[in-house]
């Protein structure tokens, strides 16, 4: 139980930084050196491409560890 409740935090926490990392990407457009779009946009906002897919991993993680716990641990 306790290991779900992990998971369920985690889950949250990512998904949270996850959205507002986005949310900011997406209203600032940037064209980086004729590459417009999203990935212009995240490549133009100083770096935050890198912190956009450490945030997706923990979210992944916390549902791989909630996933386990529900339906894999016996």
């Amino acid at each position: 139980m306790k290991r779900m409740i992990f998971g369920i935090f985690l889950a949250i926490i990512g998904l949270i930084f996850t959205t507002f990392i986005f949310i900011n990407v997406a209203t600032n457009p940037v064209v980086y050196n004729g590459i417009g779009g999203l990935r212009g946009s995240f490549l133009g906002s100083h770096g935050m491409t890198i912190p956009f897919i450490i945030s997706l991993v923990v979210m992944i993680a916390g549902l791989i560890v909630m996933f386990y716990e529900a339906y894999i641990r016996k």
